[in-house]
């Protein structure tokens, strides 16, 4: 069956006759078509869509001109018409809670909202787990966790996200990120490594470039510690991860191949300039170039003209095989 952003593109080139879709692609659709802006299809479909699902639509609406008072309002009834009728949508309940969560804490009500996140959570639980809906819900409930500082629920959340399953691949990055920021917090550098390593992966596969580079430097502040052609491989550690026993102590070190992988992560991210006080990935970069052995990259930092970080600066002063040296 063809995705929602699929037929969107169908309607768009004139090729979708709405009369032929399924019954359970109307609201998907429609609420892509909502969100992309494309009224047409919206006032297309609005009439086999429930009451529920069209305020729901109508939130998305209200989402895409950033219409904070009509998105309020529509998602507030969406929740009451889910519930309304003889028949409960509950999985729309479920989402549309969530939604209302997220806008209740955007307006200050934070415990309302975690309960309404939290219900979400539990619900789409049980009624599609693994589904994105519930891997954002969890995603969701461990950030309202951090925003109050209580970093050991929010990484229970995230432990709820096993990386065999049943949640999506993307879902599993974005939790490793979140996981390995809080851990980096917590100065629990062995998961972090590890949770770092299994987002760059999985949100490059996923074509989240901008995350991927975020989740590289994460690694890369802790592999360059110690870069040993005698440490294990990080997919190794991944596999073979386990509680550690009582006096067993972590090795924070890296093996090169690993470094050179996360390194050209970034490096394909970077687009040549250097202004910015506080260039850390310019400076994780060249101290990974100059541990790899790669010279183009500092020769190439040396031509940008608009580096303002003091500390990048010294460091391109300071060549690699001096005292003192990065």
């Amino acid at each position: 069956m063809a995705t929602p952003l699929e037929r969107v593109e169908q309607w768009r080139a004139n090729s979708l006759d709405i009369s032929e879709l399924d019954a359970d692609e109307r609201f998907p659709v429609a609420e892509h078509a909502a969100a992309e802006q494309e009224e047409a299809l919206v006032s297309a479909l609005s009439p086999v869509l429930s009451e529920a699902e069209l305020q729901f639509v109508n939130f998305r609406r209200a989402q895409g001109t950033n219409d904070a008072t009509a998105a309020t309002e529509a998602i507030r009834s969406c929740v009451a018409d889910c519930r309304r009728g003889g028949k409960r949508d509950h999985r729309l309940e479920a989402r549309a809670r969530m939604e209302r969560g997220l806008i209740r804490f955007s307006q200050g009500e934070e415990e309302e909202s975690g309960v309404d996140l939290r219900w979400a959570m539990e619900r789409l639980k049980v009624l599609d787990e693994g589904s994105a809906a519930h891997g954002v819900a969890l995603l969701n409930m461990a950030a309202w966790h951090e925003t109050r500082a209580e970093w050991m629920m929010g990484l229970a959340m995230h432990s709820e996200i096993s990386r065999h399953g049943p949640h999506l691949d993307e879902t599993v990055a974005l939790s490793r990120l979140a996981a390995s920021r809080l851990q980096m917090h917590l100065q629990d550098h062995e998961s972090a490594l590890r949770h770092s390593w299994v987002a760059v992966h999985g949100l490059s596969d996923a074509g989240l470039s901008g995350l991927a580079v975020e989740a590289a430097l994460i690694w890369l502040n802790l592999a360059l510690t110690d870069v040993d052609g005698d440490a294990p491989r990080m997919q190794k550690r991944v596999e073979e991860s386990s509680p550690r026993r009582v006096g067993q102590q972590f090795v924070l070190n890296s093996h090169p191949e690993d470094v050179a992988f996360a390194y050209d992560v970034v490096l394909d991210s970077w687009d040549g300039a250097g202004a910015g006080t506080d260039r850390v990935d310019l400076k994780l970069m060249l101290q990974a170039s100059r541990v790899l052995g790669m010279v183009d990259f500092e020769e190439r930092l040396k031509l940008a003209v608009d580096i303002t970080d003091e500390e990048l600066l010294q460091m391109l002063e300071t060549s690699a095989d001096q005292p003192g040296s990065s």
